[in-house]
């Protein structure tokens, strides 16, 4: 930031620091609001106002970052994995407490990204993001199998930056899929993780909610939260 002071994307990352650290989410989202005319319509910057939206449970501001669709599609997890615009829709849906289904009209998007899937299979990213898809959409079955299948093809092992992610998506898929001890399993693994889990991720994300109150979620809070 002192090399590159005119630089906006570099204080988005300073602020993502204090959601992730205190969960401040809203310096992040007065970040995100202060970035120049030009950023606004940059497909990254679009995902990072959606994401920041859904950790504040502001549904009308996610819904408006989704309202640039970037060509059909959209960053997913914190631009990580380009996927279809509808399957943004159906996770937000999901995290507003619906039950999307695919006689919704759902089921074209989530269609369109499984052929991604199929015409890339060296990408786990896209597989664990159907997975996150799947779980929205009640596809149990499916969305455990394809988080799996995604961590045990890029374990943290081989790939420190995107495998704790999708050990934390697991985690979500199962609890998205009514699975609380698996969900605080892959948790435990998560949070000792270098990139896993961050107590502003935790506190904030919507998509802990089915697990929320069961008392193993505060202790996990506790272990990651700020300390004096």
């Amino acid at each position: 930031m002192e090399l590159e002071p005119n630089k906006p994307i570099l204080g988005i990352v300073k602020a993502s620091v204090g959601v992730d650290s205190k969960a401040d989410i809203m310096s992040y989202r007065n970040a995100l609001r202060a970035l120049p005319t030009s950023a606004v319509d940059d497909s990254n910057i679009a995902s990072l106002r959606f994401d920041a939206a859904v950790l504040a449970r502001d549904w009308t501001g996610a819904e408006e970052a989704l309202s640039k669709s970037f060509n059909g599609e959209f960053y997913f997890f914190s631009g990580w994995g380009l996927v279809p615009h509808g399957c943004l829709d159906i996770w937000l849906a999901r995290l507003k407490g619906d039950r999307p289904g695919t006689e919704d009209g759902f089921a074209p998007a989530r269609d369109q990204l499984e052929r991604k899937v199929q015409a890339h299979p060296e990408d786990p990213l896209l597989l664990s993001a159907l997975g996150l898809v799947d779980a929205a959409l009640g596809r149990k079955k499916e969305a455990i199998e394809e988080a799996n299948r995604a961590v045990k093809t890029l374990p943290v092992s081989t790939d420190a930056m995107a495998g704790p992610l999708l050990v934390t998506n697991l985690a979500i898929v199962y609890a998205q899929t009514d699975e609380p001890d698996l969900a605080f399993q892959s948790l435990a693994t998560s949070a000792r993780t270098p990139g896993g889990i961050s107590y502003g991720q935790l506190k904030l994300d919507p998509a802990w909610d089915p697990i929320r109150k069961d008392p193993r979620f505060d202790q996990l809070l506790a272990q990651l939260g700020p300390h004096k």
